[in-house]
């Protein structure tokens, strides 16, 4: 079944895969299911066993090795019959203020990683691991973020702000000519994740802005360690870059005809 993406990060609804232990409240009987969505209010449980609406169940969790719930009683509030299994939304009844608090940070860290249109493809878990692999970093407004000329050793991505790219100009050394200004979820300086050159242009903060930061070093280490999130954000690049040269190739055969059209006008 799927789901806006957009809704989900209203309502911080995160796709994690967790085995949850379920306790039927009046009975006792324990089994096994699956979450397919979480959030500080609630999940949807994927189960073998048939539960009527308006049953309460023991639940016990674990996000990861510091984030483990247990007693959690959620309320089924509504079911779905899905070849032979049943997809079950839960309430959360007694998810205590610190347990919601840490889910909305998760889904916070999932929701800023996936603003990145680069990383738009990936899961929500993989994001929660991609941005361990990375940091964020805040720059004020007309902070260098790098020089043309200096060593490329990492790439970025806007999540809040904008950045602007520009070179000396050709004119006068003083004044810069602006080559873009990249917007949130837009990225600029992933050659250095595969070249080891130098700046080709100037990167400047234009505004306040908050960027997601993966280093070269950070990037060859997550290809060890992930190989399927990493194919991922090398195809994510490659559809970019390809994007980037039709548009490059565009332009060039758009001034070509304008400069034939004007010798024919002479």
């Amino acid at each position: 079944m799927l789901e806006d993406y957009s809704d989900r990060r209203k309502h911080k609804r995160i796709r994690l895969e967790l085995d949850v232990t379920t306790t039927i409240e009046d009975t006792g009987k324990v089994f096994k299911g699956t979450t397919m969505n979480l959030s500080a209010d609630g999940m949807s449980l994927l189960l073998d066993e048939f539960v009527p609406i308006g049953k309460k169940l023991g639940l016990s969790f674990q996000i990861n090795e510091g984030l483990v719930f247990k007693g959690i009683v959620g309320k089924i509030v509504r079911a779905i019959d899905i070849d032979d299994r049943f997809l079950y939304g839960l309430d959360f009844l007694n998810m205590p203020d610190e347990g919601a608090k840490s889910i909305e940070e998760i889904g916070d860290v999932v929701f800023f990683i996936k603003k990145i249109k680069l990383f738009a493809a990936i899961t929500d878990e993989e994001a929660l691991y991609l941005k361990h692999v990375g940091k964020d970093i805040d720059h004020p407004e007309g902070q260098v973020i790098f020089n043309e000329g200096d060593e490329g050793e990492a790439f970025y991505a806007v999540i809040k702000g904008k950045v602007r790219i520009s070179k000396k100009s050709n004119i006068d050394e003083a004044n810069e000519e602006v080559l873009a200004l990249i917007r949130e979820g837009e990225f600029f300086g992933e050659m250095a994740l595969f070249d080891e050159g130098l700046r080709t242009a100037n990167a400047v903060a234009h505004s306040d802005c908050t960027l997601f930061t993966i280093s070269a070093v950070q990037f060859n280490e997550l290809i060890k360690t992930n190989h399927r999130l990493a194919i991922k954000v090398l195809l994510g690049f490659i559809r970019t870059l390809s994007k980037r040269l039709k548009s490059t190739n565009q332009e060039m055969v758009d001034l070509l005809f304008s400069e034939a059209a004007l010798k024919d006008m002479k």
